[in-house]
């Protein structure tokens, strides 16, 4: 009769734990979905940035990116599949006015800017030359965005 009051309280014991674990496994969530919230509201203006390159770490991945405002801004953000089909590509920024270093660049949609749009947000052509050694010996000129 002992043994099963001890296991009982044990065993409700362990409830007790479990719940409070899930407990706080929602309050953490929570927390964490009304910050994100907060941090998507003060992104209230848009802009062009350019995808550059993919980092890969052994548990975090990182795309990084630049926009213009005044100066280029550097910025990364951390990705979950392969960077290597986001690199070289442009996508919408959104970020807050007071604070360029809070920004977020949105990957669900490609953007196909034209050349107008391009040096409206800061963008740059810039002219480089690669030499054809095979077939004409001359440097052949090309054209990239920056």
């Amino acid at each position: 009769m002992e043994e099963s009051k001890s296991e009982h309280i044990s065993n409700l014991g362990m409830i007790v734990i479990f719940l409070l674990g899930m407990i706080l496994i929602f309050l953490v969530r929570s927390y964490d979905n009304i910050e994100r919230e907060k941090f998507k509201k003060r992104l209230t203006e848009e802009t062009i940035g350019f995808a550059t390159r993919a980092e890969y770490g052994d548990e975090i991945s990182h795309l990084k990116y630049y926009f213009y405002l005044n100066e280029k801004i550097l910025s990364k953000i951390e990705i979950e599949e392969s960077g290597e089909t986001l690199i070289n590509k442009f996508y919408k920024v959104k970020y807050n006015p007071n604070d360029f270093s809070e920004n977020y660049i949105v990957l669900e949609d490609e953007l196909k800017p034209d050349s107008i749009t391009l040096v409206k947000a800061g963008f740059t052509k810039a002219k480089y030359y690669i030499y054809d050694a095979g077939v004409t010996c001359k440097y052949i000129e090309k054209s990239k965005w920056k």
